[in-house]
C-alpha cells in the first residue's frame, strides 16, 4: 500500500511538471521567437524553413532600431503615461477600496460592485467616440492629459475591486477597533496600519494599472496625432504600416524587446509583492 501510494504521489508530481513545461513553453515561444529573430543575420531572417538557432549573433540590429525610430521619445512618452495612470489609479483605488470594505452597508456595497463590474463588461469600443467629443471639445486631444484622463477611467474599478477584495481579506478590523480604543482616529488608523499592512495589494495594484497603460494601444492611437506624443505601442504600430512586417522583420522584433523590457524588469522587482497581494486578496479567512 505504500508503494502503491508513493507511486501515485511521484505519477501525480510529473503530470504537474509536465503542465508546467508545457504552459511554460507555450507561454516563452514567441518571446523565445522575437530575440532569436533579433539577432538573427538579415539573411536568415525571411528563409524558409526557419530555423531555430542563429549561425551567429548579430547584434547590429539593436543600434540600428534605436537611430532608425525615435524609440526614446516613444518610451519617454509610454513611462511618463504609464507612471502618472499608475500613480493616480492607485491613490483613487486604494481609497474608493478601503471606503467600500469599511464603510458601505450591504446592499450599497453590492451595488458599487456590481456597476464597477459592469464597467469592466463594456467594451472600450462603445464609448469611445463620446470621450473623443468630451476630450476635443475640452481641448485635450493630443495631449498627455486626455489620455491619462482615458486610462485612469477603465484603470480605477478594476484597481479598486483588486485592493477591495485584500482589505477584506488580509487586513482584520479588530486590528483596526484595536487602535480607535487606543485612541487613533480614522485617518490615522487608516495611513498609520492599514497602509503599511497593505502595500503587496496595492504593489499588484499598481503592476497592474502600468502594465494597461503601457501596452494600451486602440486609445492612444485615436487620441493622439502627433508623433511626439506617441507611446510605445502606437509607434511600433505605425512603423509596421509604414514599412510593413516582412521587409524589417528583425527591426519590429528588436523594437519589441526594447518596448517589452521595463514591464519585465518591474515584474521581476515586485514579482514576490504581486503574488503576495493577489494570493492575500483571493481568499477571505
Amino acid at each position: 500500500m505504500k508503494k502503491t501510494k508513493k507511486i501515485k504521489k511521484v505519477i501525480e508530481i510529473v503530470k504537474h511538471y509536465l503542465g508546467l513545461l508545457v504552459v511554460s513553453i507555450f507561454v516563452l515561444l514567441p518571446y523565445y521567437w522575437m530575440i532569436v529573430t533579433a539577432v538573427k543575420p538579415t539573411e536568415e531572417v525571411m528563409i524558409s524553413p526557419a530555423t531555430l538557432l542563429p549561425s551567429r549573433i548579430d547584434l547590429s540590429n539593436f543600434g540600428k532600431v534605436w537611430n532608425f525610430l525615435p524609440l526614446g521619445t516613444y518610451m519617454k512618452n509610454s513611462l511618463i503615461v504609464s507612471a502618472v495612470v499608475t500613480i493616480v489609479s492607485v491613490v483613487f483605488a486604494t481609497l474608493c477600496g478601503y471606503s467600500i470594505s469599511r464603510f458601505i452597508r450591504r446592499r450599497a456595497q453590492k451595488g458599487a460592485l456590481i456597476l464597477m463590474l459592469c464597467t469592466q463588461l463594456i467594451p472600450g469600443i462603445v464609448t469611445m467616440i463620446s470621450l473623443y467629443f468630451i476630450m476635443f471639445n475640452l481641448k485635450m486631444n493630443n495631449t498627455y492629459q486626455g489620455l491619462i484622463i482615458a486610462y485612469v477611467v477603465w484603470a480605477v474599478p478594476f484597481c479598486t475591486l483588486m485592493i477591495k477584495g485584500y482589505f477584506d481579506a488580509a487586513i482584520p478590523k479588530e486590528i483596526e477597533e484595536s487602535a480607535r480604543v487606543d485612541g487613533c482616529s480614522q485617518f490615522r488608523t487608516f495611513f498609520d496600519i492599514c497602509l503599511p499592512i497593505s502595500i503587496p495589494g496595492i504593489i499588484s495594484t499598481a503592476i497592474f494599472a502600468f502594465i494597461l497603460a503601457w501596452n494600451e494601444y486602440m486609445w492612444a492611437s485615436i487620441l493622439l496625432s502627433g508623433d511626439k506624443l506617441k507611446p510605445v505601442s502606437v509607434g511600433i504600430y505605425d512603423f509596421i504600416g509604414q514599412y510593413g512586417a516582412n521587409t524589417k522583420m528583425a527591426l519590429t522584433m528588436t523594437a519589441g524587446i526594447f518596448i517589452t523590457l521595463p514591464a519585465m524588469i518591474i515584474f521581476g522587482f515586485l514579482q514576490k509583492y504581486l503574488i503576495s497581494g493577489l494570493a492575500a486578496g483571493a481568499v477571505k479567512g
